[in-house]
Order: C-alpha cells, then sequence, then structure tokens
C-alpha cells in the first residue's frame, strides 16, 4: 500500500535489485517473498499481480497504440470485454486520451486516428505513457516503475508522478527507482 522509492545513481543496481525481485537474475544469498511467497522464476501466480515499467520503452513498433496496450493487458486477461475496458482506462489513465483532444488537427479523424498510431510516431513523453500503460492495464496489486520520467518534458514527468500518486490511491503497492532527489 505504500510508495516505495529506489534511489541511487546510474549504475548502483536499481535495476539489477528489480530484476532479482522478479527472479531474472539469480542472487548469492537471501530469499525474496513477495504476496508471502516465495519468488521464483516459474512463480506465475505471483507474477500476475506485478506490473513492470522498465526504463527502455518495451513495446512494438509494428503495432499501433492500441494494439499494444490490448496485447500486454491479454497477457494476464483473456475476456475480451473485459479486457477492453482495462485498455480504455489505460489509454485514459497514461493521458494518451488527452493528447488527442489537444492536438485536433494533427488527427483529423479524432481519438480513433490516435490509438491506430505506431509508436514510432510519438515523442518521448508520449511513448513513456504508452510503456506505463502497457505495465498497468492489468491493475496489478505491485507496480514496479524503473526511471520512467528519464529523458521527458516537465509536463510529461509531471503527469507521470501524478499517475503514479493515483495508482497507489487505486490500491497498487509502487517501487520507483530514480536518480533524481527531488522525485
Amino acid at each position: 500500500g505504500e510508495i516505495f522509492g529506489l534511489l541511487g545513481p546510474n549504475g548502483s543496481g536499481k535495476t539489477t535489485a528489480i530484476n532479482c525481485l522478479l527472479a531474472l537474475l539469480k542472487y548469492d544469498k537471501g530469499t525474496i517473498t513477495i504476496f508471502g511467497k516465495d519468488m521464483k522464476p516459474d512463480s506465475y501466480d505471483i507474477k500476475q499481480d506485478i506490473g513492470v515499467v522498465m526504463q527502455n520503452v518495451a513495446v512494438f513498433e509494428q503495432m499501433s497504440v492500441y494494439e499494444n496496450i490490448d496485447y500486454f493487458c491479454g497477457l494476464y486477461v483473456s475476456d475480451k470485454k473485459k479486457r477492453k475496458k482495462l485498455v480504455d482506462d489505460a489509454v485514459q489513465f497514461a493521458g494518451l486520451e488527452d493528447y488527442c483532444k489537444m492536438r485536433p488537427k494533427k488527427l483529423s479523424g479524432g481519438l480513433s486516428d490516435f490509438r491506430k498510431m505506431r509508436p514510432k510516431k510519438l515523442s518521448g513523453g508520449l511513448l513513456r505513457r504508452l510503456n506505463i500503460a502497457c505495465g498497468i492495464v492489468h491493475k496489478p496489486r505491485l507496480i514496479i516503475m524503473d526511471e520512467p520520467t528519464v529523458a521527458v518534458d516537465p509536463q510529461s514527468r509531471n503527469k507521470i508522478l501524478e499517475g503514479i500518486l493515483e495508482l497507489n490511491r487505486q490500491g497498487s503497492t509502487i517501487i520507483y527507482t530514480s536518480h533524481y532527489m527531488e522525485e
């Protein structure tokens, strides 16, 4: 139920710690317990309740904005009707819908055109927001965000930070890494 920050300079082990938490890397000593269960590489029952937003944007260039979010949601939710609602919520939450409303002349067809856009046409801040939408779309109990505001403009950064507070208010625990002291 908290927001937990991992603060440190580049190379200090923040991403390595996350990879150990997710059982993606082996570690020498100790155990990792999440939701009261030991985390292992095949702990899919635990992993389905975790959302991950890595510092390197991880979306598919050949898929549209909507298809990317739907794909990642589909890894956790098979019901198409439920998935559509979750995807729509994630689009709205990440502020991707707001972008369309602000730029009506660039996107003549409105929101439906924006959802069809490919990631390579998005600005850096919007690409980060898409990445966040893909990581949180299934409404996980634990969300791990690895430097999600790196290289984004101040407005996008503020939107992301406000979104993190809202995710926490909605009941998610957040692990947030940064090398920015003010965050």
